[in-house]
């Protein structure tokens, strides 16, 4: 099964993202997250064990990034790529030996971050009235922060999403 899903928000980085065209149009509105054009001037990437110290690892591995970015981009980062590992570690169907992947991926204006692991994938839902107020705020934090995200699923869960490279 194949599942891919994209938000694009103009409120968490400054400018729209493309989910507002129809794929296939000149929009060129995808569930890629790589922009037309991108161009990666610095790429991190990690695979972590899916356990408990996954998401402190993956946190502190952002150290790397240090002085690359601003100070505001690299803790929004190091909160949503916490929240998304452990996301992974918790929520993902995958067998016990399988790995989180987190990649970052730096452009001229903006970071792309994404975190796989061997799930199935998901739907997201937004946060409700009735959500549980000490759990689910994960994705709504990513919507929220990120200028766009996604989720891709074909035989294993990646979650995406964009931020700025400045603040």
């Amino acid at each position: 099964m194949t599942a891919s899903m994209m938000v694009s928000r103009g409120d968490g980085g400054g400018r729209p993202g493309p989910a507002s065209a129809p794929a296939g149009t000149d929009g060129q509105a995808s569930n890629d997250p790589v922009p037309s054009g991108w161009r990666t001037s610095r790429r991190l990437s990690l695979r972590l064990d899916a356990d408990v110290e996954a998401a402190g690892k993956a946190r502190d591995a952002l150290e790397q990034l240090e002085g690359e970015l601003e100070h505001e981009v690299l803790e929004d980062m190091r909160l949503l790529v916490t929240e998304l590992v452990t996301n992974s570690v918790r929520h993902a169907d995958a067998a016990p030996e399988a790995h989180v992947r987190l990649e970052v991926s730096m452009g001229a204006d903006s970071v792309l971050v994404v975190v796989e692991d061997g799930g199935s994938g998901f739907a997201p839902a937004a946060r409700t009235l009735d959500s549980p107020e000490d759990s689910g705020w994960g994705l709504h934090f990513v919507e929220r922060m990120s200028s766009r995200w996604g989720v891709n699923a074909n035989g294993h869960t990646r979650v995406w999403l964009e931020l700025p490279r400045w603040a």
